[in-house]
């Protein structure tokens, strides 16, 4: 085999090569949606995401939206999170037979966020929530409909106030 032929690269090597970094790069890319304390407590994430769901429940929002806004509470406010969840989970096997994550009917998981609401611990997580998913620019167009300041553009008046296209309220 002389030197050239060594240092070419095959269709078939090159294509096997770019598959296989295209394909890291997506798992890597998939596990990068969520936080890093996310990725470290995936259980504790898990809870979370299901509570934060149930308080503001938006099907098409991705996971990373409602764990991102949750990281400053949970360095400063760990222990009092997961004590919250573990009551929570202790109400839901008291009442349930399982975990709150666990109960399939929603009706049944917000009874339970009922009996809780006037709490520290759930007061603090839909405080944080309600600024950290109604106050990011990314989900204001595509999820809510809402287009952002119009002061810029002269004001409601001339951009926005007839156009109201939100299905949801």
């Amino acid at each position: 085999m002389t030197e050239a032929s060594r240092a070419m690269l095959s269709r078939r090597r090159f294509l096997t090569l770019t598959g296989a970094l295209t394909a890291g790069s997506l798992a890597l890319g998939a596990t990068g949606l969520w936080p890093r304390w996310a990725l470290a407590e995936p259980e504790l994430a898990n809870r979370l995401l299901r509570l934060g769901r149930d308080i503001y429940p938006h099907e098409a929002i991705e996971d990373r939206y409602y764990l991102e806004p949750l990281t400053p509470l949970l360095e400063e406010q760990r222990d009092m999170i997961a004590a919250g969840l573990d009551d929570l989970d202790s109400r839901a096997r008291d009442a349930h037979g399982h975990d709150y994550a666990g109960i399939e009917d929603p009706a049944e998981r917000e009874a339970l966020l009922r009996e809780i609401q006037a709490g520290d611990f759930f007061q603090t997580v839909r405080n944080t929530l309600v600024v950290g998913l109604y106050n990011n620019s990314e989900l204001w167009e595509p999820h809510f409909g809402y287009q952002g300041s119009s002061w810029e553009q002269g004001g409601y008046i001339n951009r926005g106030f007839n156009d109201l296209v939100i299905d949801w309220l």
